[in-house]
């Protein structure tokens, strides 16, 4: 009956977008990231094949991309037997029942690209996966490419590394190497055959307020003729990591303008608002100053003197440590104090010394004297 083929047509059209919306996702590794948490995607569910990551992360993503290939060339199939489920009687196209039976066709198709799907596979891990295209990728740094792999899997273990999550893409940069990790390859070249250069930006407002987020296209360009050039995208607060990690420096497109985070716009407004507060001469036989014990790596630049008031006025006390502290560690100390979802109360507000927990605000932070 006509009202029957009505609801079948419906149903099968639901399936279609349904499983459409679902397998573009999966392939295109677009997966929101409570669901990619959660293992709720179709190529975590084998995971425990893969190994670990933190052990051995060349393998990890060789066994990674090598399977995912069979797990998303298996999807038409699996789309002809849900389609077979909902309508077993479908006919194409569904409204000329008259035609074969769409079925029979589809399944041979989806069929033979699984076939290609393992075959892929089964040429990649032979001979334990030395034709995989990151092995091959590995081979041009060196003649044994597991000699090279083994130097990736140390590096890969430090924990000063740069590593970004984005879109189930993943972007590592090591002490040596930049790696990008899509969902169906790898991406690698050593630093020194490296150039980075901001292409573009892109902006999302995510809320009513004006919230927004920056993301950058980054060419990673090769100077090595073997080794080819690859694109990676970074959110705009992850930048300055990205920057400080690298050997070389990154070139910016003249169109691009790089969004500063919060913290590092309060940052620059702390230090100018600090040159506009004085300065603070050090008693004569005072100790000598050691490095900035928030970085280490400068000397002391700042001395907290309660000047906003008189000594006993106001919230701010008088703190009596001596000089330990940069502009720039101090900077991120006050931020770190604020309220992160109130940054129009930063500059009027005060925090606590480090030390001696005496409160302070930005008006009672005066740079050093130079020392004669």
């Amino acid at each position: 009956p006509l009202v029957w083929r009505m609801v079948m047509e419906v149903s099968v059209l639901a399936y279609v977008l349904v499983f459409a919306f679902f397998a573009a996702m999966e392939v295109t590794g677009m997966v929101p990231q409570e669901v990619r948490r959660a293992g709720l995607t179709f190529t975590a569910l084998f995971s425990p094949y893969y190994g670990d990551e933190g052990i051995d992360f060349v393998r990890y993503h060789m066994r990674r991309t090598a399977l995912v290939t069979v797990l998303h060339t298996s999807l038409p199939l699996f789309f002809c037997l849900g389609l077979h489920l909902v309508s077993p009687e479908l006919k194409f196209p569904p409204w000329h029942y008259s035609n074969p039976s769409f079925l029979p066709f589809a399944w041979g198709l989806s069929g033979l690209v699984l076939a290609c799907g393992v075959s892929v596979y089964c040429y990649w891990s032979r001979d334990g996966f030395k034709r995989h295209p990151l092995s091959l990728l590995l081979s041009r740094y060196g003649r044994l490419w597991s000699s090279v792999a083994t130097s990736v899997n140390l590096e890969f273990r430090d924990m000063e590394k740069f590593l970004s999550n984005l879109g189930g893409n993943c972007l590592i940069v090591t002490d040596s190497w930049i790696i990008y990790c899509q969902t169906h390859s790898v991406h690698l070249i050593h630093q020194r055959d490296a150039v980075l250069h901001v292409m573009e930006a892109d902006e999302h407002h995510l809320t009513e307020e004006g919230h927004s987020s920056q993301y950058l296209r980054i060419r990673v360009n090769s100077i090595n003729r073997r080794i080819k050039s690859f694109t990676v995208r970074v959110r705009s607060n992850e930048y300055k990591a990205l920057y400080e990690k690298v050997d070389s420096p990154i070139r910016v497109a003249r169109s691009v303008v790089i969004q500063q985070t919060i913290g590092d716009r309060f940052a620059s407004t702390f230090k100018e608002q600090v040159e506009r507060n004085g300065l603070y001469h050090l008693p004569e036989g005072s100790q000598e100053l050691e490095p900035c014990i928030g970085c280490l790596q400068t000397m002391p630049q700042v001395k907290l003197q309660k000047m906003c008031a008189e000594l006993e006025e106001g919230s701010c006390r008088q703190c009596y440590c001596r000089p330990q502290w940069c502009v720039s560690c101090m900077a991120k100390w006050f931020a770190s104090r604020q309220d992160r979802h109130r940054p129009d109360t930063w500059m009027g507000s005060t925090a606590s010394c480090p030390m001696c927990r005496a409160p302070f605000c930005m008006l009672d932070v005066l740079k050093l004297a130079p020392q004669a």
